[in-house]
């Protein structure tokens, strides 16, 4: 009888695991970054809204689409709370990454204004 119980339970354990695993593999994939060679498509991206963010989707530089702890820290320096509680008059004031100053470039180039520069 003992021996049957841990066979049910080696195989519940199995069981678990593997709808674990499914579950993981499920949304790993449904949740797939975008890059922004792939909007080069004529698709639009519209927002709840009505504003058009199809210029914002496609200047996203790749390197911003994918979650990086050491790029992360480093930005955490570049004056990131100040950014964000907005302390100084000028963004411009700011340490900006090179990948920040690409985007508002790009943005810039397709015609908008980003929000700091307003």
């Amino acid at each position: 009888m003992q021996v049957f119980r841990f066979s049910i339970r080696g195989a519940v354990k199995h069981f678990a695991i593997a709808v674990l695993v499914g579950v993981l593999w499920l949304t790993s994939s449904l949740v797939a970054p975008v890059y922004a060679e792939s909007l080069s498509s004529p698709n639009r991206y519209i927002a709840a809204d009505g504003t058009d963010l199809t210029a914002m989707a496609q200047c996203l530089p790749r390197q911003l689409n994918q979650g990086n702890l050491s790029r992360a820290l480093k930005e955490a320096q570049n004056d990131f709370l100040e950014k964000v509680f907005d302390v100084k008059d000028n963004y411009s004031d700011y340490k900006l990454d090179a990948n920040e100053i690409e985007y508002l470039a790009c943005l810039e180039g397709k015609g908008i204004t980003p929000q700091v520069k307003r």
